[in-house]
């Protein structure tokens, strides 16, 4: 019995969108990078990526681009990018379905003169046996 609520447990987890921490280098500076890599160990059947754009300052512009690989060093696109534009706040969406790469990294790349603070929003959930 308890290991059958364990594994509820850790299955309705895996459902839950997950909000990254903001951290150094979350905030996209002039023509900079800002980046965040999400690591995906538990099988899932597909990926949702929110990524919330906080324009701080200046004129938003750039590019997001949502990239995959599974050495975590050689990342490719996966889609096409979302135009960054001069609003005070925007959100994107980012779907990839089976199979999924074990590593994903959301990037973004200014163009102007800007301070815009990048916030990834994810949910990955798991095959659900039949």
């Amino acid at each position: 019995m308890v290991a059958f609520l364990a594994g509820l447990a850790s299955a309705t987890h895996a459902q839950k969108a997950v909000t990254l921490p903001l951290a150094a280098g979350d905030t996209i500076t002039n023509t900079g990078t800002a980046s965040k890599v999400i690591e995906l160990t538990s099988g899932p059947s597909g990926i949702a990526v929110q990524v919330v754009l906080t324009k701080l300052s200046g004129t938003g512009a750039g590019t997001v681009v949502l990239q995959g690989c599974n050495d975590g060093v050689n990342y490719t696109a996966i889609g096409s990018a979302f135009t960054i534009t001069n609003v005070t706040t925007q959100s994107t969406m980012f779907y990839v379905a089976a199979p999924v790469p074990r590593f994903v990294k959301v990037l973004a790349t200014g163009s102007g003169t800007e301070s815009v603070v990048q916030t990834v929003i994810y949910r990955a959930p798991r095959y659900q046996a039949p």
